[in-house]
């Protein structure tokens, strides 16, 4: 791929998995359809569906696999226009962009999009109405909006209530614009402090009264803008940490749930009924003591240092730490020990969107065996 980063070394379909060169990004397709029904058949009865959000895995085949599953609404979430560029490029032609466009240049090209597909974006403030309405009617198209609201995230959005009536109906006199509804993306429980392997979040009661709670100001706010005759035909939430609460919420009509299908360590720690599909394989390639050993996978294999990769599978070691290149290994008890150099390990990552933008292709494996290197079309698309 021209201009990538990555050099794989690119090995026959049917390859053994611990035949893969290292250090190598793998998804288990078995895990990951397993992960996908748990999730999308939790919606069986319910009014709302899922649309995928694909910013963290930023791959085509992985969102097709998404759509072909059960109570989806037929589209995907991303974050941003570039990444929208590319899932169009795949053949995907509903698209969310569940941030704001605020450049008269992403304006342009996100009106452009809309051209031949349905293209819905978020907002939260009155001049980006305007400059998007300008935009649209000037290239002729129609734009779907959703108003986002701040409940608690602390990122984008308006406060739940009167704001964001107000916005509402500046969207609905707008032409070019669809006012369609309104979005929110519930922040993840809060950590509670540290434990060995990475934060401690609230137990599961307190979790779900609190994602209820604040689930419900948004519904609220749905009420609010009906009484001002402004139908909502969306309310869009996310995610994977409280899809279950979502689901069960009459009045919601779709989640945007986005880690579910690979997982990783953190939101393992959350939703256990999940497994890590994506995993890196890494090879040992030192035992410096008798205590240690040393994986050719260091962050820029797994990712940014927001948090340490987990070792999986080898019983009585540890990853201790990690530097650009090389990860290092606490060998705690007498098995472990017996690693020896060109032994393969794996590494959950501690954040799937962070490692998955580390790589241009995620290799596919079912039943051990490769079927196939799959892009990672999305990575690096920032724009």
């Amino acid at each position: 791929m021209e201009g990538s980063m990555e050099r794989p070394v690119f090995q026959p379909t049917g390859t053994p998995v611990m035949d893969l060169d290292t250090p190598a990004l793998v998804v288990d397709l078995d895990v990951m359809d397993r992960n996908i029904e748990t999730l999308h058949s939790r919606f069986d009865q319910s009014t709302a569906k899922i649309r995928p959000h694909v910013t963290g895995h930023q791959t085509p085949k992985i969102a097709h696999r998404q759509l072909q599953a059960a109570n989806t609404v037929g589209g995907i979430s991303v974050t941003t226009v570039g990444e929208a560029q590319v899932f169009s490029g795949a053949g995907i032609t509903d698209i969310f962009v569940a941030s704001q466009i605020v450049t008269r240049s992403k304006i342009s090209r996100l009106c452009t999009l809309a051209g031949s597909n349905r293209i819905g974006v978020a907002v939260d403030n009155p001049q980006n109405v305007s400059d998007l309405s300008q935009a649209a009617t000037a290239q002729g198209v129609t734009l779907g909006v959703l108003v986002e609201l701040d409940v608690g995230l602390g990122r984008c959005g308006v406060a739940p209530g009167g704001e964001a009536v107000e916005l509402s109906k500046a969207v609905s006199r707008s032409p070019g614009l669809r006012f369609d509804g309104i979005m929110a993306i519930a922040p993840m429980p809060s950590s509670s402090g540290e434990v060995s392997d990475g934060p401690s979040f609230p137990d599961r009661q307190e979790r779900d009264a609190t994602s209820w709670r604040v689930l419900q100001h948004v519904l609220d706010t749905r009420q609010l803008i009906e009484k001002a005759g402004l139908p909502v035909s969306v309310v869009s939430v996310g995610g994977t940490h409280n899809y279950d609460i979502a689901a069960g919420m009459a009045g919601i009509t779709e989640i945007q749930a986005g880690s579910y299908p690979l997982m990783d360590h953190l939101y393992c720690r959350l939703r256990p009924e999940f497994n890590p599909a994506a995993k890196i394989l890494a090879a040992v390639i030192s035992r410096p003591t008798g205590e240690s050993a040393v994986l050719d996978a260091g962050h820029k294999a797994t990712g940014p240092d927001r948090g340490l990769a987990v070792l999986d599978g080898v019983a009585g070691a540890k990853a201790v730490r990690f530097s650009a290149e090389h990860g290092v290994l606490d060998l705690q008890t007498g098995p472990a020990q017996n690693i020896k150099a060109g032994d393969k390990a794996w590494l959950v990552p501690y954040d799937l969107g962070l490692c998955f933008n580390q790589y241009d292709y995620v290799r596919a494996v079912r039943g051990d065996k490769l079927e196939g290197f799959w892009p990672i079309a999305g990575r690096g698309r920032f724009d």
